[in-house]
């Protein structure tokens, strides 16, 4: 029973420390300093003129590849790498690169292995004048499998890249448009087709843009759809950028493409050698994955027409004029009302206006000047006022005698408006009566009662006050009264005297009469 338990007690400890190797050499950076050689496996067959060896992994499970055929095959041990090594070269990279296990050869694992390996060993015995290979490998051996071919055409190409770079970056990525201006249409700014103009080793990347207002929309390969956030794009396709006018709020702004791609960038190689100075010193093609990027700037050049309307006078806002804005063709922009704010106008294309005034204020007469205006690249921001002259409304009431024409004081005079409601009450005076208040409309004015001695005339003077007619001069007159004696009462009087003078006379004669007798 103990002996279980010891045997199970040591099981674990070996599980713990497998368990803790593996994950410390899966955890090595491709670039490593160290690594880990594994158990060697011989390959199948002597493909090629007899030549036989084995394949060799990490831990990790990276496949290996000898330098020197004629050394003991390292397994199971650490290796370092050199650091002032000059075997490796871009022959080397590109033989690995386009080997097993990042090529497709012949479909097989075992030969397309075999053919890499063998094609090293021949680039260096060309480059370094090594003699890995004999003559019945490159020239006279058995080739039952056909697999010289490929080992020479790995072993050319490598030649031709000797003088490469023994770190390569191959995956790339270059937005292009070809007009960074976004123009105005229909309603969007619209970009110029954006593309990848240079792509390599990426199958697909990510845009996302910066600073796009909301509403912003992309058209990729003529399809419309919302822009929520980053979306991918594949190597071929075209898209543009659309941003809804009404909602750019300044006259200049720019939107930042940006493209990102991740895929395998970075390739080299390392020579690494073990302790055991007998034992082959190997190489195998390590791949970095990079993010690589692009971007590019659209810019959006946005018009801003500011109109204000304002007292002639003292040049204040001035509320409730109507206008109008016309483009070059005398077609209809817009129209609107204004309010002792500005108006502003946005993102008008570039072209020539007309801005006309339809209505004037309430109590101002109508501006018929036209004000044109020309919106292009470098004249963007423009500003307007429009003034608007008030009315000057005159109405002078004059009573006056009819006889002499001369000014009437006492007269009571009402005037009215075109529904009956009074406006105004006053006494005539020697001089004329103002009215300077008065609105658009037709007004009367009649006499309520007239002077002392003067007759109460019943005329009623109608005026129109509009912007043709703001002065009226209005006279009105009055007749004095003519008094007509009472025949009746003058007849009674003439008798009454007729009668005193003959009885005055009859009482003479009497007396005259009696002093005779």
């Amino acid at each position: 029973m103990k002996a279980i338990r010891k045997g199970i007690k040591i099981l674990f400890l070996l599980l713990l420390v497998a368990v803790t190797f593996a994950a410390s050499v899966r955890n090595v950076s491709a670039n490593t300093d160290t690594i880990q050689i594994g158990t060697a496996t011989k390959v199948q067959h002597d493909y090629i003129g007899g030549v036989s060896f084995s394949y060799k992994v990490t831990t990790a499970g990276e496949y290996l590849y000898c330098l020197n055929i004629h050394k003991t095959t390292a397994t199971n041990v650490s290796a370092t790498r050199v650091t002032s090594g000059s075997v490796i070269n871009g022959g080397i990279v590109h033989i690995l690169k386009n080997g097993y296990p990042y090529k497709n050869i012949t479909g097989d694992k075992d030969k397309d292995y075999y053919i890499t390996q063998t094609a090293i060993w021949w680039y260096l015995d060309k480059t370094t004048g090594s003699t890995n290979l004999g003559e019945r490998f490159k020239e006279t051996g058995s080739d039952s499998y056909g697999l010289r071919q490929y080992v020479k055409q790995l072993v050319e190409e490598g030649i031709a890249h000797r003088n490469d770079a023994v770190t390569t970056t191959d995956t790339k990525l270059t937005l292009y448009t070809n007009d960074t201006n976004m123009a105005l249409k229909d309603g969007y700014y619209t970009s110029s087709d954006i593309k990848a103009s240079e792509i390599s080793n990426l199958s697909s990347y990510t845009v996302t843009l910066t600073n796009a207002p909301s509403e912003t929309i992309i058209n990729k390969n003529g399809v419309d759809m919302n822009y929520t956030g980053a979306f991918t794009v594949n190597s071929s396709d075209v898209f543009k950028v659309k941003v809804k006018a009404a909602n750019m709020k300044d006259i200049t702004s720019s939107i930042k493409v940006t493209a990102t791609g991740k895929g395998v960038a970075q390739y080299t190689a390392y020579e690494y050698k073990p302790a055991n100075t007998d034992m082959q010193h190997v190489t195998y093609l390590q791949k970095q994955e990079k993010e690589v990027s692009s971007e590019i700037t659209l810019n959006i050049s946005s018009s801003k027409v500011s109109i204000t309307k304002v007292d002639t006078n003292t040049k204040q806002p001035i509320a409730g004029a109507n206008f109008v804005l016309l483009d070059g063709q005398g077609k209809e922009v817009t129209t609107w009302t204004s309010t002792t704010n500005a108006h502003i106008i946005r993102n008008l294309a570039n072209g020539s206006y007309t801005l006309k005034e339809t209505a004037a204020p309430t109590g101002y007469l109508l501006n018929t000047n036209e004000t044109k205006f020309t919106i292009s690249d470098t004249n963007k921001d423009i500003n307007i006022t429009f003034e608007n002259a008030p009315k000057k409304v005159v109405v002078n009431i004059t009573k006056v005698d009819q006889a002499t024409n001369s000014p009437l004081a006492g007269a009571v005079l009402v005037v009215r408006n075109s529904a009956g409601a009074e406006v105004a009450r006053f006494t005539s005076t020697t001089s004329s009566y103002v009215l300077t208040d008065l609105k658009d409309g037709t007004y009367t004015v009649e006499e309520e009662s007239a002077p002392s001695g003067y007759m109460r005339s019943t005329e009623k003077v109608s005026f129109t006050i509009d912007d043709s007619h703001l002065s009226h001069q209005i006279i009105m007159v009055n007749a004095k009264e003519v008094i007509v004696p009472n025949t009746a009462s003058t007849g009674s009087i003439l008798m009454l005297l007729a009668g005193i003078v003959i009885s005055g006379v009859g009482i003479e004669y009497i007396l005259k009469n009696k002093k005779h007798a």
